[in-house]
C-alpha cells in the first residue's frame, strides 16, 4: 500500500509539495479551502509573477537575514535552475529582467498556476475545493488524519503548506500557525514583510503614478540608518511601493513600534553635487522654453 499523504493548502508550495510527493510513490489529496487554486499566486508580481532571482545561494541567505543559512541544504537540492527547468518543461518559459529576478516569458502569473496543476494532474493528485482544514487529528504522537468542513481524512503523512496571513481575500488567513501550535510548537510573533509603505503627510498622494528607476531609498530610525536599497519604487495614493520598497519594509516594521521612521530618497545616486548641479544647468539651458516643473 502507497503511503498515504494529506496537503494542506493549495498555494504554490502546497501545488509543488503534492506533485513531488505523487511522484515519489505517494497516494497524494490536497484539500484547499478556497474554490480556487493558486489564489495568491495568481495575483503576485502584478498578475505577472516573480517567480524566482538568479542571484547566488550566499545572495539568498544574505537577503534572509538575519538566520537564511537554514535555507543552505534546502536551496542546495532545488534551486532557481531547477525551478525553471521545471517550467519551461511544463510549457512555460522565463526571462531575466532587472535585479535578476526572473519572469514567465508571457507575463502572466496564472501561467504559473497552470504548471503546477499540470505537474499534480501528471501524477495522479486528488484535489478537493472549498474544504477548510479544522485540526490535525494526532494519536500517540502520530498524525492520523484531519477534520474538515467536510469530515474526517485518514492520513499516514499531512503536509503542512497554508502559507502565512498576508492576504485573507485569497485564503491567506493564518490557519496554519494555528494548526502547528495546536501540536505543540511554538509560532513566534507574525509581521508584515514585502509590503507598501504608508506614508504621513500629503506627498505620496500628491506623486501617485511616479515611478523611479535607479534610485537609492534609505531607511532611519531615530537617526540610526537601518537599512538602504537600489533600484525601482513608485507613489500611490497612500504612500510608496516598488521593489526596493518592498525589501525595505522589514525594516521598517520592525522599528515602527519603538518611534518614528523616516525614509530619505536620493533620485541621482550615481552623480555627486558637482555633476548633478552642472547636468541640471544643462538641462535648463537646452530646453528653456518648457516649464521648470516640466524638466524637473
Amino acid at each position: 500500500m502507497p503511503v498515504k499523504v494529506l496537503v494542506i493548502g493549495g498555494g504554490a508550495s502546497g501545488l509543488m509539495a503534492a506533485g513531488r510527493a505523487a511522484a515519489c510513490g505517494a497516494s497524494v489529496t490536497l484539500l484547499e479551502k478556497m474554490p480556487r487554486l493558486g489564489l495568491k499566486l495568481g495575483i503576485t508580481g502584478k498578475g505577472r509573477c516573480n517567480v524566482t532571482n538568479i542571484g547566488t545561494i550566499n545572495d539568498y541567505v544574505a537577503n534572509f537575514s538575519p538566520d537564511g543559512r537554514f535555507l543552505i541544504n534546502a536551496l542546495n537540492r532545488f534551486f532557481h535552475h531547477d525551478l525553471t527547468g521545471f517550467l519551461d518543461a511544463r510549457g512555460v518559459p522565463t526571462v531575466v529582467e532587472r535585479g535578476q529576478r526572473v519572469f514567465p516569458a508571457s507575463n502572466r502569473a496564472l501561467d504559473v498556476v497552470s504548471a503546477l496543476l499540470r505537474f499534480t494532474k501528471e501524477h495522479g493528485v486528488s484535489i478537493i475545493k472549498n474544504c477548510a482544514v479544522k485540526h490535525i487529528r494526532v494519536e500517540n504522537n502520530q498524525v492520523i488524519g484531519l477534520d474538515t468542513s467536510r469530515g474526517y481524512f485518514a492520513a499516514d503523512r499531512v503536509i503542512l503548506a497554508t502559507g502565512g496571513a498576508s492576504y485573507p481575500q485569497t485564503g491567506s488567513t493564518g490557519d496554519g500557525f494555528r494548526m502547528a501550535q495546536e501540536l505543540g510548537h511554538t509560532i513566534a510573533p507574525i509581521r508584515p514583510y514585502l509590503v507598501p509603505l504608508l506614508i504621513k503627510g500629503p506627498y505620496a498622494k500628491e506623486l501617485q503614478g511616479l515611478a523611479l528607476k535607479n534610485v537609492r531609498a534609505s531607511v532611519y530610525a531615530r537617526g540610526k540608518k537601518i537599512g538602504e536599497e537600489f533600484g525601482e519604487m513608485l507613489f500611490t495614493h497612500f504612500g510608496i511601493s516598488g521593489p526596493i520598497i518592498l525589501s525595505l519594509s522589514r525594516a521598517v516594521v520592525d522599528h515602527l513600534d519603538k518611534g518614528r521612521v523616516e525614509i530619505s530618497l536620493c533620485l541621482k545616486p550615481a552623480l555627486d553635487a558637482k555633476t548633478l548641479d552642472a547636468r541640471l544647468i544643462r538641462e535648463f539651458q537646452s530646453q528653456g522654453k518648457r516649464q521648470f516643473k516640466n524638466i524637473l
